[in-house]
């Protein structure tokens, strides 16, 4: 075929093809692209687009292996920089964009894009991080916790509950059936973290707070003294960095619980400061975020609350970051929804504020918000660093399971019922659709998970559960570009029926007779692998090379080595056929190295029914 030569020509925003992904402006960039070893390509020109004009330039070329690989260097303009190829072949001018190898010239929409002066968290991409609900992860000291019937909050009061019980219902327990994990616990399982690669913890709010979720923030500058208080998150904080790992912690600056010292100030006195840190409603009541009853929302058209949250000194999200704590991040709750009431529209305001704030302290702490849907508003550079990404990672691979989506599901998307499952093909453009929606410098930057405090466990789907295809979610969670997060228990195979928010978040079990032995095995396999190919990983290009009705196969990829992850819905053994003209892998390593055949032009690999796979290659 005269265009088979098309199918070897491969560029990216990203460190393989960008050098460097994050340029000061005035600072030199070269740019390149790869092609095969034939003669189509005569010639490649480089046409960048700035301050108004375009900019063509011929590129230089250097033999790779079996690839060329043309670059051209520029000055980084003062602004985006957009750019695409051209590609001289003895029939005509071709053009290489977003959209492959075209013959018509693409738009600038659909041009590479580099912003200047961006400044990456840089540890994030190639890191594994674990998420922890405090309250049920692990009890450590005796001596601290909740006590029955301490106090009564809501309509209830304190029950206390052993690890080996389950969580009350909401109607039950009102959020006071406490567990008593607590910070010497996460401390304590340090080598449990180490074993499965962890080096990033996500903890839920640890803020002194009257329920087990503690969102319901009383006091923000403090640690929950049933957690342990402000001298146990001390100790933890400097035992995980001795160990090399970083903290980040869940915080909702978006209200604070019924109890808050401001709250109770501003219901004794409507003419007092604190009285415009809040909504009231006409009738006199105080106006609640989502109507939860027990969340009152901050308002921020005060300058002093802004100060004391945020932009001051002393401020409660620069608090944390500084010596002696150390923290590494905020998880910030309901992100979206900060600072919008009615007229009030401060959200990416609050935001832009927020990350100066928090980057004059340590450019390098992480900003990820929780959004269910495109944040790609809020992953500009200029707000967030990330995003926990349901959209682009749990949302599709739930769909590949077979379960509809949280949006079209009852109960807060705590029971969702069987539908069709995706196939290959459409998860494919699931998970392109959510990147290409997203700068491509902000991708190494995302939170991959699958499951959450605020999310049914997919392993525990009472009638769409299976393991080989769960295997492959967790894989391609595993090499999506970010950072993967698995929720406490996961990797055990914890219980958590599906119905209710509260089934999500059972006590961790740590008798190792009760843990699932398959689970541990695959995330332990997983998070080793994500510490060997930690630089890959963090810097490498990634493209779907491959789909059909039951399988994907998603790679991950530098100049010498790629993985592969190969999704498999098929009950019969077979092979596959993954193209190998843009990869030209050259050898197949580890477990699988004895099922493939390689080629210039294939990968053929030998699958049995169900078998989902990591290929390790080198190029």
């Amino acid at each position: 075929m005269d265009d088979i030569w098309k199918y070897s020509v491969d560029s990216s925003v990203s460190q393989l093809y960008v050098e460097p992904l994050y340029p000061k402006t005035g600072q030199q960039v070269e740019i390149r692209i790869q092609v095969g070893l034939h003669d189509r390509v005569t010639e490649v020109l480089l046409f960048s687009f700035y301050r108004g004009s375009e900019h063509p330039q011929a590129c230089t070329v250097e033999q790779l292996g079996k690839r060329k690989i043309y670059s051209a260097s520029l000055e980084m303009p003062d602004e985006l920089l957009r750019w695409y190829f051209v590609l001289l072949a003895p029939d005509r001018a071709y053009y290489y964009s977003l959209l492959g190898v075209t013959a018509s010239v693409p738009s600038l929409r659909d041009s590479f894009s580099l912003k200047p002066d961006l400044v990456p968290v840089s540890w994030v991409g190639g890191s594994t991080c674990y998420q922890i609900f405090p309250d049920r992860f692990r009890e450590g000291d005796t001596g601290v916790g909740a006590t029955p019937g301490a106090y009564s909050f809501d309509g209830a009061a304190v029950q206390s509950l052993s690890f080996h019980e389950k969580p009350l219902s909401f109607a039950e327990g009102r959020c006071l059936d406490f567990f008593n994990g607590d910070l010497k616990g996460i401390e304590d399982a340090i080598p449990h973290f180490k074993a499965l690669g962890v080096n990033v913890l996500y903890l839920n709010p640890i803020g002194v707070s009257r329920t087990t979720h503690r969102y319901d923030c009383c006091d923000f500058f403090h640690i929950d003294e049933k957690l342990g208080g402000d001298e146990a998150f001390l100790s933890l904080c400097r035992s995980l960095h001795e160990h090399g790992i970083r903290i980040i912690v869940d915080i909702s600056i978006n209200h604070t619980g019924t109890e808050h010292p401001w709250l109770l100030a501003a219901q004794r006195d409507r003419g007092s400061e604190e009285a415009s840190f809040y909504y009231f409603n006409e009738d006199g009541s105080v106006a609640c975020w989502n109507d939860v009853p027990t969340l009152p929302q901050l308002n921020y058209s005060s300058p002093r609350l802004r100060d004391i949250i945020y932009r001051g000194e002393h401020s409660v999200l620069r608090k944390f970051l500084k010596d002696p704590f150390l923290q590494d991040g905020w998880r910030l709750d309901v992100a979206p929804e900060v600072g919008r009431r009615g007229k009030d529209q401060f959200c990416e305001e609050i935001w832009r504020e927020v990350r100066t704030a928090v980057k004059e302290e340590n450019e390098h702490a992480y900003l990820v918000g929780e959004d269910w849907l495109d944040a790609s508003p809020f992953l500009q550079g200029d707000m967030w660093d990330g995003s926990m990404n349901y959209l682009g990672c749990s949302r599709p691979l739930r769909s590949w399971m077979g379960e509809s989506d949280r949006f079209l599901s009852e109960g807060w998307g705590h029971d969702p019922q069987p539908t069709r499952a995706y196939t290959g093909l459409e998860l494919a453009q699931a998970l392109e659709s959510q990147l290409s929606g997203l700068p491509a410098q902000m991708w190494p930057m995302q939170m991959n998970l699958i499951d959450s405090h605020d999310t049914t466990r997919l392993h525990a789907n009472p009638t769409l559960f299976n393991f080989s295809v769960y295997s492959g979610c967790i894989m391609l969670m595993y090499l999506l570009p970010g950072m993967s997060c698995l929720y406490y228990g996961d990797e055990i195979g914890l219980e958590g029926p599906y119905g209710s928010v509260e089934a999500s978040r059972y006590p961790m079990k740590w008798e190792r007779k009760e843990w699932d032995d398959r689970f541990y095995s695959l995330y332990t396999s997983l998070g080793a692998l994500r510490s060997t190919y930690a630089q890959l990983l963090s810097a490498g290009a990634c493209k779907v090379l491959y789909s059909d009705e039951q399988s994907l196969v998603f790679a991950r990829y530098d100049h010498s080595s790629a993985l592969l992850a190969v999704l498999n819905k098929r009950e019969d053994a077979h092979t596959v056929r993954i193209p190998n003209m843009m990869l030209q892998a050259k050898t197949v390593t580890g477990s699988k190295s004895g099922d493939v055949l390689v080629s210039e032009e294939a990968l053929l690999l030998k699958l049995e029914g169900g078998e989902n796979c990591i290929i390790e290659c080198r190029r």
